[in-house]
C-alpha cells in the first residue's frame, strides 16, 4: 500500500488511521486523522495490540491446522491472513502487514472494513 492509498483510505468516512507494520511490528508507515493525530502513544498502542492479537491467531491457526490434518480433512487454517475486531466506538482490521482503525458507527460492517483494507477487493468466500 502506498502513501496515496493511505490517503484514499483516510478519506473514507469513519477511517481514523491506516498504515503498515514492519517485520518487528512497529508502525513504519501510516496516515491518520481525528483523535489519532501523530500520537506516538497511539502508534505504540496499535503496534502492541495488533502484534499480540496476530500472534494469538497464528498460534490458534497452527494448532487447529495440526488437529485437522490428523484426519482426512484436506482444508487448512494456514497461513493466517487477517482479522477484524469491533468494540465500543472503534473497529480495527489487519490484513498481512496492513491495518485500518475506524469508528464503528460510521463503518457499515466488519466485512466492509476488511474489504477497504484489501484495496476494494470483495471478501473471500467462506465456502
Amino acid at each position: 500500500m502506498t502513501v496515496s492509498e493511505f490517503d484514499q483510505l483516510i478519506a473514507q468516512d469513519g477511517i481514523l488511521m491506516a498504515g503498515r507494520f514492519g517485520p518487528d511490528w512497529t508502525v513504519i508507515d501510516h496516515k491518520c486523522k481525528g483523535l489519532f493525530v501523530e500520537s506516538p502513544a497511539a502508534l505504540q498502542m496499535a503496534s502492541t495490540f495488533c502484534s499480540s492479537i496476530t500472534m494469538v491467531f497464528n498460534a490458534l491457526a497452527f494448532a487447529a491446522d495440526s488437529i485437522t490434518r490428523t484426519g482426512f480433512d484436506p482444508s487448512s487454517w494456514l497461513p493466517q491472513q487477517g482479522w477484524t475486531f469491533t468494540g465500543g466506538d472503534y473497529a480495527i482490521a489487519v490484513h498481512g502487514d496492513r491495518f485500518i482503525i475506524g469508528e464503528s458507527k460510521k463503518i457499515g460492517s466488519l466485512d466492509e472494513l476488511h474489504q477497504l483494507l484489501q484495496g476494494g477487493q470483495p471478501p473471500r468466500s467462506t465456502q
